[in-house]
């Protein structure tokens, strides 16, 4: 078992939200989302609905309750909305969220920064009813404080015209044994008649139409507990023959350990997966993670989700911080027939409206689901993108860590360069959960290796897992790893139930040697329980066979190059090149794999135009502004562009390199000029600039390179947004050695990107050399 007894490594730079288009709804107000999501929405015929109301305050409210008809929390309103719901028509959606209690800011029993805003946000979105999970308020040693806090709560969420279905969590029962009776006084309308002994209106089940949805109670007077087993199983066993079961609940399943719940192994998950329910939905943890955890073994379905969706109001500041998940929303279900999609709305623009899908996917479905290419990264452009095409590939972006850098590639234009020395890319985002694939897996990719560690976890091409977590839990596991050992062998690897380790090593050395490029890729069959190992085409040895799948691993994220944070410098990371990284959530192959190990040529490279600042003619440091074309702003506390020669640094070539000085206080500087040069439409071009961090000791800088339309300095203060094509790097610990900087891009008329600007944004100097501009002499052949 690989435990983590580390401190939490803190990273920047991650992607708060995975970025693309927009989409319109009937009103004409723009939505932000995900590329891939838009195109999801579009094809189901999915509009979302502005939220057009005004903002009262709980007090305003409180004032307003006294007058409420009973009709409005009471029971019959309930029966009425489940029957309406089920004639009317087979589809319908609810929202689910938990942990509305106070963050610590408001001074009462739920998050009145939240609440009642949330609820207008919800009610854009017509559910049929809503489902809380747990935790609704702060709570409290007295009982009667904590009702009291109960009754704020009715008061602040009564805006939702769905009706509310709860279950208690650990902080609504702090005020002991009279919990009990108080909840069903407090909440009158919550169903009774089903519940278990001691849990009236906690633990119940409805139905809506052929759905049916089971509260099941994770939380005593006592704390956390599994729940009545036996009660659960004659909710499922009622339930046979209905198109859906869903079961919502305070506590996670993928917190393994650190709940009273199971795992995957416990009573209670294999209970769902046996009888097929279509999702889970948990809280206790304020943050929103998907998670399908599997079964464990061999040839188990995939299963359901689990959803942890405690984003409802409580504090999130619990370390690790993920500040893509811990975000504050709610999740709409859509029930559509056989098909269940779920989608994630949060406040991504800042308006401080709970209208925008930061994330969404399908629960379930009757056709089959998608197999094929989820993930890939060729390096093409110059990026760490994923590039993996609709309908399986979510634009899981990669960032540059420590001195990754792309340098001519083993498969057509670039690859990933990577020093062995902490170096790798590191991809997630709020939807990186795609990636946790725990069935059918292939791995392809090409590699050179300069050096090889002797450790037993060194050298990995690949990984999907995490360190920064709570307690070493399933959502933490290993979902796939590939490393070349010193002897050559192949190692594939995950994780199941609490990190129990597997591990399968190819049956033979791989035949391949230092600064050699080669394929390398892995299968595994989840029905089969065999993992076959690639090398060039052809398969490594005989096959290797095992008999636990991976499970969980929800909270992961995709590592090139390295193992974890938690890991790396323990273990040596891969030294060498990766390129042309692929993967699949199905078994390719011989052929398949075959296929994808013919690498694409290497195109040629013919320079139109470079800049090495040589027209500076004096010895001493000279303020680049007018100097042959290049005009230099600068912001703040920034010194500006100057060029000089080799008195104040070693320049890369030539007598003159370009220095940016921000200075300090995250000022930037930047110099532009309008390039001399006319593009061939449709034709791909590069241009690339050499850099390094001259002194300082922050090492938190940013350097891009932008092509714009006009000469003029708009955009430039954001990073390049807006430009034709942009080069990026930033990330602490920029390095003082030269490193290389490409973009690669395709020309659309003659006069794309006539301005080529340089920024430099942080707190230290930075130098810049040969800056330049090229054709691509062959364009790169897709397979």
């Amino acid at each position: 078992m690989r435990w983590t007894l580390g401190p939490w490594l803190e990273r920047e730079g991650k992607r708060v939200l995975p970025g693309g288009a927009n989409i319109h709804s009937e009103s004409g107000l723009t939505y932000r989302v995900n590329r891939a999501l838009a195109r999801q929405y579009h094809s189901q015929g999915l509009t979302m609905q502005p939220s057009k109301r005004p903002r009262l305050s709980t007090a305003v409210l409180a004032r307003v309750f006294a007058f409420l008809s009973p009709v409005l929390l009471g029971t019959p309103q309930v029966q009425a909305m489940a029957q309406s719901a089920g004639e009317s028509s087979a589809r319908f959606s609810f929202v689910v969220v938990g942990d509305t209690q106070d963050d610590g800011t408001t001074g009462g029993g739920i998050n009145d920064n939240l609440w009642p805003t949330m609820a207008y946000d919800m009610n854009a979105l017509n559910p049929a009813f809503a489902l809380f999970c747990g935790d609704l308020v702060s709570g409290s040693s007295s009982i009667n404080t904590t009702v009291t806090q109960w009754e704020e709560w009715k008061v602040a969420t009564s805006p939702l015209t769905a009706t509310r279905y709860m279950v208690p969590g650990n902080h609504d029962m702090y005020g002991g044994a009279q919990t009990y009776s108080r909840w069903t006084q407090t909440f009158p309308w919550l169903p009774t008649g089903n519940s278990p002994s001691g849990e009236k209106g906690m633990s119940y089940w409805f139905d809506v139409g052929s759905t049916r949805i089971i509260s099941v109670t994770t939380d005593l007077h006592t704390g956390g507990t599994a729940p009545d087993q036996k009660w659960l199983d004659g909710a499922l066993a009622s339930a046979a023959g209905m198109d859906h079961v869903f079961v919502f609940s305070h506590r996670p399943i993928q917190f393994s350990s650190a709940e009273s719940t199971g795992g995957s192994g416990g009573k209670f998950w294999q209970s769902l997966l046996s009888n097929d329910v279509s999702g889970y939905f948990s809280g206790h943890w304020h943050r929103y993670q998907p998670d399908r955890i599997g079964g464990g073994g061999l040839a188990s379905p995939p299963g359901p989700y689990e959803v942890l969706v405690g984003t409802g109001g409580g504090w999130q500041g619990f370390e690790p911080i993920r500040p893509y998940q811990q975000v504050p929303g709610f999740l709409l279900v859509d029930v559509d027939g056989m098909r269940v999609t779920a989608s994630f709305y949060g406040d991504s623009d800042g308006d401080g409206q709970y209208d925008d899908v930061l994330d969404s996917f399908v629960m379930r479905d009757s056709v089959p689901e998608p197999m094929g290419l989820v993930a890939a990264y060729d390096f093409e452009s110059g990026s760490a993108n994923d590039v993996a095409p609709l309908p399986l590939g979510h634009g899981l972006d990669g960032a540059w860590r420590r001195q990754a850098e792309v340098a001519p590639g083993l498969s057509g234009l670039f690859g990933l360069e990577l020093d062995g020395d902490m170096d790798h890319v590191e991809a997630g985002a709020i939807d990186d959960h795609v990636l946790s694939i725990n069935g059918d897996l292939t791995l392809g990719l090409f590699a050179r290796y300069d050096s090889l560690g002797t450790g037993s976890w060194d050298n990995p091409f690949l990984c999907y897992a995490t360190s920064d977590y709570y307690s070493e839990d399933e959502e933490t596991n290993y979902s796939y790893w590939l490393s070349l050992q010193s002897d050559r062998y192949l190692l594939a690897y995950w994780e199941y139930g609490d990190g129990v380790n597997v591990m399968v090593t190819s049956t033979l050395p791989a035949p391949v040697a230092e600064a050699e490029s080669h394929h390398y890729a892995v299968t595994r069959d989840a029905v089969l329980g065999r993992v076959r190992f690639y090398v060039d085409g052809t398969q490594l040895g005989d096959p290797v066979f095992f008999d636990q799948l991976p499970t969980g691993g929800g909270r992961g994220m995709l590592y090139l190059g390295s193992d974890t944070p938690e890991y790396q410098g323990t273990a040596a990371e891969f030294d060498g090149m990766l390129d042309d990284v692929r993967i699949y959530n199905r078994v390719l192959t011989p052929a398949e794999i075959d296929a994808i190990a013919v690498p694409r040529p290497q195109p040629g490279l013919l320079r139109i135009w470079s800049e090495g600042w040589e027209s500076v003619t004096t010895s001493d440091w000279a303020y680049v502004n007018g100097v042959d074309g290049w005009t230099s702003e600068t912001s703040g506390t920034a010194i500006g562009a100057w060029a000089g020669d080799g008195n104040w640094l070693a320049n890369r070539s030539g007598s003159y390199a370009l220095q940016a000085a921000p200075s300090a206080g995250e000022a930037y500087g930047y110099t532009w000029k309008t390039l001399p040069v006319r593009y061939q439409a449709g034709r791909r071009y590069v241009f690339s600039v050499h850099y390094r961090r001259r002194g300082g000791t922050t090492g938190k800088n940013t350097v891009g390179v932008y092509l714009y339309k006009e000469g003029d300095s708009m955009g430039l203060a954001s990073s390049g947004n807006g430009s034709l094509a942009r080069s990026l790097r930033g990330e602490p610990g920029m390095p003082e050695e030269w490193h290389a900087l490409h973009c690669a891009f395709t020309a659309t008329d003659a006069e794309h990107g006539k301005a080529i600007i340089v920024q430099i944004h942080g707190d230290d100097t930075v130098v810049l050399d040969d800056l330049r501009l090229s054709l691509v002499e062959r364009p790169a052949t897709a397979r």
